[in-house]
């Protein structure tokens, strides 16, 4: 927890120096930089609590790379990949719906498709209560972030699935004059699936094992998980269309038994036209719990049919 206080504090620091520093170039900003178009809850770790514009549907495909630390004496893990179909809507003013469903890939027969979870569907909620005050409310006034919340469930509609897992999150976004915005998000996560969702961190030996019923390869899930993201995002050029995007996550294990999560991400979105958007990130875990990816990286592509 102190590593992720003090990389807080020095995200926030900086934003605010960054957004205090004359500008030599004008920005095109407005109270939410990116318009609601931003690939934040598909690609990051982190959410943006900016919804989709009223009436807009994005269809959006994503790729999603990880390698794991195998736990002690279970031998190597293979790398995982994950394919993430999913529409997003601008249902009404300040409230986004989406839907999607991932499909694990694998390359040698991790979570492959007669594996339990896979093709699990994912319903998410994003609703923002509170808009960040004007920039223009005179000195001395105290602005607060836009605050909003997302609520997501993954439900049983996968093979061999059972159970249900939600997920409710509060995010506060702020935007500095300069187009940084700066954003932080705590969770809380319940999981009432038995998919073993860790099976395949296991070499093929121990999975042979532990779908045997050898116990000593169980990984029991946590039914209560936590956590808390900070991370910003700024223009790279004059007119904003390329926008790096940088953030920390620290949660709590998945499964019982092990150490905390700390992971750092890094990358990019660039708006390629009104109705098209590209984004990539790359991550790595910063410890070795067995629940974090030693390194990774997520490619998402989104068109918007109504924008």
């Amino acid at each position: 927890m102190k590593r992720m206080c003090v990389l807080m504090c020095v995200v926030l620091a900086a934003g605010t120096v960054l957004a205090q520093e004359e500008e030599d170039v004008t920005y095109e900003t407005t109270t939410t930089v990116s318009g609601g178009e931003d690939l934040m809850s598909q690609l990051w770790l982190l959410e943006d609590a900016t919804p989709l514009n009223t009436g807009q549907v994005d269809l959006r495909l994503g790729l999603r790379w990880m390698t794991a630390s195998a736990p002690a004496n279970l031998g190597d893990s293979s790398d995982d990949f994950v394919l993430t179909p999913s529409i997003v809507w601008g249902a009404h003013d300040n409230l986004e719906l989406s839907l999607g469903v991932d499909a694990w890939l694998g390359d040698g027969g991790d979570k492959g498709p007669f594996e339990d979870g896979n093709y699990n569907t994912t319903v998410g909620l994003l609703w923002r209560f509170f808009e960040q005050t004007s920039t223009e409310c005179g000195d001395g006034c105290l602005q607060l972030p836009s605050m909003a919340l997302s609520a997501t469930a993954w439900t049983p509609t996968g093979c061999g699935s059972s159970g249900l897992d939600g997920e409710l999150r509060l995010i506060m976004t702020y935007e500095y004059g300069n187009g940084v915005r700066s954003h932080f998000n705590v969770f809380a996560k319940s999981v009432g699936s038995t998919d073993y969702e860790g099976v395949e961190t296991l070499s093929q030996e121990a999975r042979r094992s532990f779908l045997a019923g050898d116990d000593r390869f169980a990984l029991d899930p946590r039914h209560f998980q936590y956590g808390a993201v900070i991370g910003g995002d700024g223009p790279l050029c004059a007119d904003g269309a390329v926008r790096w995007v940088a953030d920390y996550q620290y949660r709590s294990s998945y499964y019982y038994g092990r150490t905390g999560v700390h992971i750092a991400e890094l990358g990019w979105e660039w708006d390629i036209s009104d109705a098209c958007r590209l984004g990539m990130s790359f991550l790595a875990g910063l410890d070795h719990s067995g629940d974090t990816p030693n390194f990774g990286a997520s490619l998402v592509y989104s068109y918007s049919l109504v924008y």
